[in-house]
């Protein structure tokens, strides 16, 4: 049975290196020399189990991580997708004592499922590259680095990008465990819902036509939701994912929520685009006008998220105690009680950068943006 790695000789390392897609130049790891330190924490990377330490290399300018603890492991959730390639190189440079023990933890999908374990051979910062082969389709891999024990373990580099298709040759594809909603699959078989489907909802990825073919969805294109329940948006999940289409409770959505219907919300009413897709649940909107005198307008001020509520009189000062409101500004009292909510560009709430869909710029390869919209669920008081 064909392997399903391949360690590179410095030769295919020369003709493998790809720069395409939403990449950043084909890299796929954020600060893969570990240069990026938040106080004692790594930046772009997570801390699994045990603890990481910033340690000097051969090169004391140049710093590493040292795995520290008997069970210790990093990881990286990596914005790739089968639209940059199917094929990619991995290489490290790290200083491993014979009585540690180092892994390579391929997760496709992110779901905490690890489709390929590759032992990591004891080294003095000796370089080591590989290549690895993929399935398609898929939106985002999370690649860990798991020591197990006593001995020291230190990674100078870790550096995954996009090889031309050719370098794969005769590697198996890893198999990937059956997706989440939200993933992007060929046929029902590959998603966890046995729903393989289209959405109207935003993706990191693209489908259709000319993309990777459906989405794992938990309802819709002819599969109805229980008694209770609609067909909408849930909760949050991986910025590598899109947002999932399943069933969730009826009018369960508070005001500024997001929303695919206003079947999802408390109000009754989902404010969207001529096109559909995402909305936000409002208090109007064109077919839902508003009293004499007032007009439908965006309850959170220009150069905040695209996904905002429409309310009556926005920023008017007109709500009284205990009616909705998006803003401090719409109620007579200033004061509206609720949730501030920040989203990314897609319309999924967020705390930091690291939460939204990543973006490749002048400064590389990062999360975001995550800006401030306006108060979630807002009531006046």
């Amino acid at each position: 049975m064909p392997t399903k790695i391949r360690y590179l000789s410095a030769f295919v390392l020369a003709a493998a290196a790809s720069q395409i897609g939403a990449t950043d130049c084909g890299q796929i790891t954020k600060d893969p020399g570990f240069d990026l330190w938040c106080g004692d924490s790594l930046c772009a990377w997570t801390v699994e189990r045990g603890s990481a330490a910033r340690v000097p290399t051969w090169n004391e300018g140049d710093p590493g991580v040292e795995l520290v603890g008997e069970d210790a492991a990093i990881a990286q959730l990596t914005p790739v997708t089968s639209s940059d390639g199917t094929c990619i190189e991995f290489d490290l440079i790290a200083n491993i004592d014979g009585n540690a023990q180092v892994k390579l933890n391929v997760d496709v999908g992110g779901d905490g499922s690890v489709e390929l374990a590759e032992v990591i051979p004891s080294a003095s910062w000796k370089p080591l590259s590989f290549i690895i082969a993929l399935p398609a389709p898929y939106s985002g891999v999370r690649f860990e680095l798991a020591k197990q024990g006593a001995g020291n373990a230190v990674l100078a580099q870790i550096n995954a990008k996009i090889a031309d298709e050719g370098a794969c040759a005769g590697i198996d594809p890893v198999v990937a465990s059956p997706q989440a909603n939200g993933e992007p699959c060929s046929g029902s078989a590959g998603c966890a819902s046995g729903q393989c489907g289209s959405t109207a909802l935003p993706t990191p990825f693209t489908t259709g036509l000319f993309g990777l073919g459906g989405v794992c969805i938990g309802c819709g294109d002819g599969v109805a939701c229980g008694s209770g329940a609609v067909c909408g948006i849930g909760p949050d999940s991986l910025p590598t994912r899109g947002l999932p289409q399943e069933c969730v409770a009826a009018a369960s959505v508070s005001l500024g929520g997001p929303c695919a219907s206003g079947a999802e919300c408390a109000t009754g009413i989902c404010f969207q685009g001529a096109d559909g897709g995402l909305g936000a649940c409002s208090t109007c909107d064109r077919d839902h006008m508003c009293g004499s005198g007032e007009a439908c307008g965006a309850g959170w001020a220009q150069g905040t998220p695209l996904v905002r509520p429409f309310v009556c009189s926005p920023g008017a000062h007109l709500r009284q105690f205990g009616e909705a409101c998006a803003s401090a500004e719409d109620c007579a009292s200033h004061a509206c009680d609720g949730a501030l909510r920040s989203e990314c560009s897609d319309g999924r709430t967020c705390v930091t950068a690291n939460d939204c869909p990543s973006v490749s710029d002048a400064n590389g390869l990062h999360g975001g943006p995550c800006t401030v919209g306006g108060i979630q669920g807002g009531t006046c008081h």
